[in-house]
C-alpha cells in the first residue's frame, strides 16, 4: 500500500510539472505574439493601399510609437521609409500622406514606416501637383534592374517655365525637386537645384571638356574643376576647349573678377549635402533609350568602363574633391517636360535621342515644353558611355539626348542641399511664388 502512495505521488507531481510546463510555454508564446503585433495597426486607416496589409508598425527614428503621425504633426516629422516582409515594400505619396504598398502576395505582410524630423521636403508638402502644364509633377519609379528601395515616390518641377527659381549662391539657381539619392543609410530624398546659367570663366560660351581621356567621373577634369577652383572660387587650370588636333590647359577665374561667373561663397558651401553618393551608371548609346531606362541605367552596375567605379563618393574621390558638385542625368531632362499637347506619358514612350524629331512634334512638344532644354548650346550631363571609353551623354540645343566625345561643350552645376537647409517663399506675397523674380530662398 506505501509503495502504492508513492506512485500516486510521483504521478502527480509529474502531471503537475507537465501543467506549468505547458502554461509556461503558453505564456511565452503569447508573450512573442504580442510582441510580434501588439503594437501595430489594421491597414484600413490607408484609403490609399493597393491590396492587404495586415499590420503596420511606425516609428520615430528607431523608437517605436503609438500612430502614424499626421501630416501637420506639432513635432514637423516626415516620412523617411518604409519596410515590408513577403517581399513587399513601400511607395510613399506625400501629398497624401499615405503608403501605397507593392508587391503584396502573401497575407499576413507586416510594414513598418519611418520617420524623421522635418527638413528641406517641407515645401513640398504645402505645393500641389498638378496633371498639366507647368508646375509640380508627381513621378512613381517602378523600374526592375535596380533596388526597389529606389522607388520612393518623387517630386518634379516640368514644363517650359515653371515656378521654381531659387535663390542660391547669390544666383537664380532653378529646383529640379524632390529626387531619391543614395547614402550610407540607403535611399533618402533631397532636394536637387541646378544653374542652368552655366558657367563661363573664359568668355568661350562656358564650355569645357568633359574630361581629357576616359568618362570616369571620379578622375574626370571637369569634375575637379567643379569642385576645386569653382567650389573654392579661386583661380586654376581649367581645360575649355579639346578636339582631335587640340589639348589646351587654360587658367579659370572663379573669383567674380571682371564680371565673370563667381564660384561658390562659403554660405552656399555649408548648404550642399556632401554625404550623398552620386550614382554614375553607364548607358549604352542604343536609339531606343526612354527616360525611365535612364533613371535605370545612371544607378545601375554599369559605367564607362568595366575598371571604373559605379559611384562618386567622399570615400572613393582619388583627389578628396567630394565637395557634393555634379551634372545633370538625362533622366532629369526627361521627367522636365509636361509633354505640352502629346502629354507627358506620350513623350516617355518616345526615345530621348529621337526628341528633336519633329515630324510629329517631339521636338516642340516633349522638347519644347521642358525647362532643362539648353537654349545657348549642347549642355554635359553625369552619364558615361557604357560601350565606349571616351564618351559621355549631352543634353542637345535641338532637345534630344545623344552620346558624344569628351569634347567641349556647356556645364550646368548640379547639387543636392542638405536635409536642415529649408525653401521659404521670398518676402513679397503679393506675387507668385517662385518666379524669376520672386524666388524661393533658402535658410539652414
Amino acid at each position: 500500500m506505501k509503495l502504492e502512495k508513492n506512485n500516486n505521488k510521483d504521478k502527480k507531481r509529474r502531471k503537475t510539472i507537465l501543467i506549468t510546463i505547458s502554461i509556461i510555454v503558453l505564456i511565452s508564446i503569447s508573450f512573442l505574439l504580442y510582441n510580434t503585433f501588439a503594437s501595430f495597426t489594421e491597414s484600413e486607416e490607408f484609403p490609399m493601399m493597393k491590396g492587404k496589409v495586415d499590420y503596420f508598425a511606425f516609428y520615430k527614428g528607431e523608437e517605436q510609437i503609438d500612430e502614424m503621425p499626421d501630416k501637420d504633426n506639432n513635432e514637423d516629422l516626415v516620412f523617411d521609409y518604409g519596410k515590408c516582409d513577403n517581399g513587399a515594400y513601400v511607395l510613399w505619396d506625400e501629398v497624401e500622406w499615405a503608403p501605397l504598398v507593392k508587391n503584396l502576395s502573401k497575407s499576413k505582410t507586416k510594414c513598418a514606416l519611418y520617420f524623421r524630423q522635418s527638413s528641406g521636403i517641407d515645401f513640398i508638402k504645402n505645393v500641389s501637383t498638378i496633371e498639366s502644364g507647368d508646375g509640380l509633377y508627381k513621378v512613381s519609379h517602378e523600374v526592375n534592374g535596380i533596388n526597389k528601395e529606389w522607388n520612393k515616390i518623387e517630386y518634379r518641377y516640368a514644363g517650359s517655365n515653371p515656378n521654381n527659381y531659387v535663390k542660391f549662391n547669390n544666383e537664380t539657381w532653378r529646383i529640379i525637386g524632390l529626387v531619391n539619392v543614395a547614402t550610407a543609410r540607403g535611399i533618402e530624398q533631397r532636394i536637387k537645384i541646378v544653374r542652368t546659367d552655366g558657367i563661363d570663366a573664359q568668355k568661350n560660351f562656358g564650355n569645357y571638356v568633359w574630361d581629357r581621356y576616359v568618362n570616369n567621373w571620379n578622375t574626370s577634369t571637369l569634375k575637379d574643376m567643379l569642385n576645386g577652383i569653382y567650389y573654392e572660387s579661386t583661380i586654376g587650370e581649367c581645360f575649355p576647349v579639346i578636339n582631335e588636333n587640340q589639348d589646351t590647359q587654360n587658367e579659370c577665374d572663379f573669383t567674380g573678377n571682371s564680371n565673370l561667373p563667381k564660384g561658390l561663397d562659403e554660405t552656399a558651401r555649408k548648404m550642399i549635402d556632401k554625404e550623398v553618393i552620386w550614382n554614375i551608371g553607364g548607358v549604352f548609346p542604343e536609339n531606343d533609350v526612354l527616360v525611365n531606362v535612364f533613371y535605370e541605367k545612371e544607378r545601375g552596375s554599369v559605367t564607362g568602363n568595366s575598371d571604373y567605379p559605379i559611384e562618386w563618393s567622399n570615400k572613393n574621390d582619388p583627389l578628396g574633391k567630394h565637395n557634393g558638385i555634379g551634372l545633370i542625368y538625362p533622366s532629369d531632362y526627361g521627367y522636365a517636360t509636361n509633354g505640352g499637347n502629346l502629354g507627358r506619358e506620350a513623350c516617355f514612350t518616345k526615345e530621348l535621342y529621337n526628341w528633336e524629331n519633329n515630324i510629329i512634334n517631339y521636338q516642340s512638344e516633349c522638347a519644347g515644353t521642358d525647362w532643362l532644354k539648353p537654349i545657348d548650346g549642347d549642355s554635359w550631363s553625369l552619364t558615361p558611355n557604357s560601350s565606349y571609353s571616351r564618351g559621355a551623354f549631352y543634353i542637345g540645343l535641338y532637345g534630344y539626348v545623344r552620346n558624344s566625345g569628351l569634347y567641349s561643350k556647356g556645364v550646368w552645376p548640379t547639387l543636392y542641399l542638405k536635409n536642415n537647409v529649408k525653401i521659404l517663399p521670398n518676402s513679397k506675397p503679393e506675387k507668385e511664388y517662385g518666379t524669376i523674380d520672386n524666388p524661393f530662398i533658402l535658410e539652414s
